[in-house]
């Protein structure tokens, strides 16, 4: 089904479900995206935001300038003033609304990952291609410049034929055992707890730089059984959740590849990592120094052999957005090493958004990837139950 572009050059008018920490970084990404592109046509009309705590949307509606503030999504969903839904609520929960909104004509910009299994995940991809409508699932790290920069590296044949990734998305917030239950700690709101949270992600990245999964073999690990309720800090409740989870990885076109994801490890604080390895060269990547790509030649002479490390600069994709001054030489380098940090990739994700909505053309990555996220997922968690590879069934949309 061809997807319906914005023709009319209006405000993209947006209603959003959900006020707590993504609302921040959703708020200033589409406040931004004007002056960052100096696209008149890239702006965002706030129109409602809404959460089941009436007083987060109401502070989040006053602190980013949205119109109205509420508590009932049908009243974003339905709202024939907003083109644009976008959903930052629990993962179960993910589901009703963007069919709703589908329903009625909406545009859905979704928070990762799409659903708690790949059942619903499969029926929303449907859904969504069934619509015609611009559908994107905010895998934020995808943007980000170096990611972008790798992904060409690679498509360029520089590295060759894959042999080997490893990744990992490691936090260590979660080791406080006095955090209370909430739902990310839940199997039902959740689905999985640091492989769904955070793994997603690296799942995302895998699947991006490399190809599609054929199997894997995975471990899962609960380092805190029990948390203070939420409402009654005296009692505890038992966590449902991983806390880490490691995989290995076959992929359909040959490669192997490891991937681990854990929000209670010490010392890891938000290590997103990729190597990429390759029979001509290697690329690795680390979210703490966000800014670097390092990258590996093996046609260097032997006295120079090593990685190089590649600051990033308005040459590479994306960047050229924010602090990187054009000085007007012939190589249109400009200054490189100005950094960009967590809210610019933000920034960067809704302005592959807005591509999409004034193109007509599908966004990257869309509600298909999504599901092949949710197929992986659900693999991983078979495969630890059993303790055996599990290939991974891919749904045809």
């Amino acid at each position: 089904m061809t997807l319906v572009a914005n023709k009319n050059k209006k405000p993209f008018r947006v209603g959003m479900v959900g006020a707590g920490f993504m609302a921040k970084l959703h708020s200033l990404s589409m406040n931004n995206i004007v002056g960052l592109t100096n696209d008149p046509d890239a702006k965002f009309d706030l129109i409602r935001i809404v959460d089941i705590h009436a007083a987060s949307a109401k502070k989040e509606a006053k602190r980013w300038g949205w119109k109205e503030s509420g508590t009932d999504w049908k009243t974003v969903t339905r709202d024939a003033s907003i083109d644009i839904v976008d959903i930052a609520t629990p993962n179960d929960s993910h589901c009703e609304i963007c069919l709703d909104a589908f329903a009625n004509g909406k545009h859905v910009i979704c928070e990762k990952p799409l659903s708690t299994d790949s059942k619903t995940a499969e029926l929303m991809a449907r859904k969504a291609v069934e619509s015609g409508k611009i559908h994107m699932v905010n895998f934020t790290y995808r943007a980000w410049p170096a990611i972008a920069q790798t992904k060409k590296i690679i498509e360029s044949g520089a590295i060759g034929q894959i042999r080997h990734f490893e990744g990992h998305f490691l936090q260590d917030h979660n080791n406080d055992p006095t955090i209370p239950l909430h739902w990310r700690f839940q199997k039902g709101p959740a689905g999985a707890g640091a492989l769904g949270d955070v793994g997603a992600h690296i799942i995302d990245l895998a699947r991006f730089l490399v190809g599609e999964f054929d199997s894997v073999s995975a471990t899962m690990q609960r380092f805190i059984d029990e948390r203070p309720l939420v409402e009654e800090r005296t009692k505890k409740g038992a966590v449902e959740v991983d806390d880490f989870t490691s995989a290995l990885i076959k992929f359909q076109n040959g490669a192997t590849g490891t991937i681990k994801a854990g929000w209670a490890l010490p010392g890891y604080k938000n290590d997103v990592f990729f190597a990429v390895i390759g029979e001509k060269g290697s690329i690795r990547f680390s979210w703490e120094r966000s800014n670097e790509l390092q990258y590996f030649d093996s046609s260097d002479p032997s006295d120079l052999s090593g990685y190089r490390t590649i600051l990033l600069g308005r040459v590479h994709p994306g960047a050229e957005l924010f602090w990187f001054p054009d000085l007007g030489g012939e190589s249109g380098m400009g200054v490189t090493a100005q950094g960009m940090g967590y809210g610019e990739a933000f920034a960067l994700s809704f302005n592959h958004f807005v591509d999409s909505l004034k193109s007509g053309k599908s966004a990257s990555p869309n509600f298909i990837d999504g599901l092949r996220c949710c197929e992986i997922i659900d693999a991983i968690k078979i495969s630890a139950e059993k303790e055996a590879w599990q290939k991974v069934h891919l749904a045809k949309i």
